[in-house]
């Protein structure tokens, strides 16, 4: 189902090429880069996530105009179930250490569905693969935000089209559609493997951590970021657990 485009997207599609440096998703802390030595460990840390308190309401978005058959759409901003496990929290070990390179890693994929970003938050490494894709009959731009990465911002018009990208530096960034403004995904890029995202549980798996003691950061986009020492030697598996508080 097609329709018309009001003065203000037709600016948007002449402007695909551009973005704005300044922006930024944000403040929350990424892992850098280090030079030690490399390590390969067998550790598991697993845990999960959990919102105490009463979680915020999500608002309905009517998701119009988009195409036909997309209906009505949830706010991401919190995504909670009915015994408190958060999703779509970011969960890694700050100053990790490094890891040999796999270039061998498959696409990470962010496609675009009835005028959502799928998934809401997604993670990979720096030199692997974004995948941005669509599903939908109608136009999207992919904006990335990008302060720390060579900003993006480029069009997809029809169902299977899509668009690889790579990262040379880790970032936390938001990517969002300027013709639909309510999408909007977040994008974490580290230079190690140890992250994870929480799944509709709320639980997370980091594997092949090598032995020592670090701090395990959790980042949520409403509540920002806890952290918590772990300790974790090889062969074994080590439970960490996550709280936010939601204030309400």
């Amino acid at each position: 189902m097609s329709f018309g485009l009001p003065l203000s997207l037709a600016c948007v599609i002449a402007l695909l090429c551009g973005c704005d440096r300044k922006e930024h998703a944000s403040s929350a802390p990424t892992a850098p880069a280090t030079t030690a030595p490399l390590r390969i460990g067998t550790a598991t840390i697993q845990g999960t996530v959990t919102l105490t308190g009463k979680p915020p309401e999500m608002a309905t978005i009517p998701n119009q105009p988009c195409h036909a058959g997309a209906g009505p759409l949830k706010e991401e901003t919190v995504v909670v179930d009915a015994a408190g496990h958060l999703q779509n929290v970011i969960v890694y070990l700050e100053n990790a250490p490094p890891a040999p390179a796999n270039s061998n890693l498959p696409a990470v994929v962010l496609d675009q569905k009835d005028c959502r970003y799928v998934p809401h938050v997604l993670t990979l490494g720096t030199g692997q693969t974004l995948r941005a894709t669509t599903s939908d009959p109608t136009l999207h731009n992919v904006h990335g935000l990008c302060s720390v990465n060579e900003p993006f911002n480029f069009a997809l018009v029809a169902p299977g089209q899509s668009k690889d990208l790579t990262f040379s530096r880790p970032e936390l960034f938001q990517v969002r559609c300027d013709v639909h403004p309510w999408m909007k995904a977040y994008v974490e890029v580290f230079s190690h493997p140890y992250f994870a995202v929480t799944d509709a549980g709320g639980k997370f798996e980091i594997r092949n951590v090598p032995s020592g003691s670090y701090t395990l950061m959790a980042w949520q986009e409403k509540y920002g970021t806890v952290r918590q020492p772990v300790t974790v030697e090889d062969g074994k598996v080590v439970t960490a657990n996550f709280t936010f508080q939601s204030g309400l």
